[in-house]
């Protein structure tokens, strides 16, 4: 993670969830499959695939399988064997993007983080350097070559073990499913291409699902999460018709003054001084010039 050259990130949201941000010290986590972006996770799995596929290509082996009355063979055999274990890849991302470029919602807000802040509390608390490990915050790769670069290594390691686990007519074990984690893990940190305007960072924390055999782990896990205040335990709220889950990273841990600046949207109804008003309410100091006002629509 480097965060060297980038001292300031920025999140942008409307006023509601400024002041649901500021009033509760907390900026929410969500599940990143329930998201408005869920074709995002649609991408990835496709992408993960593929270049997958082009990986077992080059060094082909033999392998087969027969499943549902059908039998698979070879490049047939782990396109589906990729395809089953992406789609049933069990764990949650919970995130939250924040853009070193200052964009805005017209209407909305952008808060301006200090970089180094939130890096230097999330390596304090990491449990693991491995990918796919509680928390990353890391920037989006968007290019083909550096998003096939993240997840590439971690592809050959599933090809050269089940290559192991065929010759030695073994069968698979733990260790494929944790090199399939570190695949989903540093994918969360690809997006499509189209988006690269963007210029995001990704805030993120992951549990396994918890199912039967693995509440234990979630457990662990998320103790491991909510521990020094830093994150806070699962949370679920009803959103329309549906139950979500999401997680809050606590600012005060973090430190409210690693806020920066606000700025407000070309068509936020705010005034500086309504702004200036309601942090000095909650405790935040800003001097006046880190209180901006954006005169030109971001598209």
């Amino acid at each position: 993670m480097n965060t060297n050259r980038i001292e300031t990130v920025y999140h942008y949201c409307s006023v509601e969830s400024f002041y649901s941000i500021l009033s509760n010290k907390t900026l929410r986590l969500s599940d990143i499959g329930k998201s408005n972006d869920y074709m995002e996770r649609r991408w990835l799995q496709q992408f993960i695939l593929e270049t997958a596929m082009e990986e077992y290509d080059k060094e082909p082996f033999s392998i087969w399988f027969e499943y549902g009355g059908k039998e698979y063979r070879n490049h047939e055999a782990v396109e589906e064997l990729m395809r089953y274990e992406l789609k049933t890849m069990g764990q949650h991302w919970y995130d939250d993007y924040i853009t070193y470029a200052i964009c805005f919602s017209e209407r909305g807000v952008c808060i301006g983080f200090r970089a180094d802040r939130i890096s230097g509390m999330l390596g304090k608390n990491r449990e693991s350097k491995e990918p796919g490990h509680t928390f990353e915050f890391a920037r989006i790769r968007y290019t083909p070559a550096a998003q096939k670069a993240l997840i590439r290594p971690h592809i050959r390691k599933i090809f050269r073990h089940l290559h192991t686990l065929v010759d030695e007519k073994q069968q698979p074990s733990g260790e494929i499913v944790k090199l399939l984690r570190a695949v989903n893990g540093e994918s969360a940190f690809c997006k499509n291409p189209a988006f690269s305007e963007e210029h995001e960072w990704r805030l993120a924390v992951n549990f396994p699902i918890p199912t039967t055999d693995a509440y234990a782990k979630f457990m662990e896990r998320q103790g491991h999460v909510s521990q020094n205040d830093l994150f806070s335990k699962l949370k679920t709220a009803v959103v329309g018709k549906t139950i979500k889950s999401y997680v809050e990273l606590n600012l005060k841990t973090i430190g409210m003054d690693a806020l920066t600046s606000v700025r407000l949207g070309p068509k936020c109804q705010l005034s500086k001084n309504d702004m200036k008003l309601f942090l000095f309410s909650e405790g935040v100091g800003l001097a006046d010039e880190n209180i901006l006002s954006s005169s030109a629509t971001y598209r």
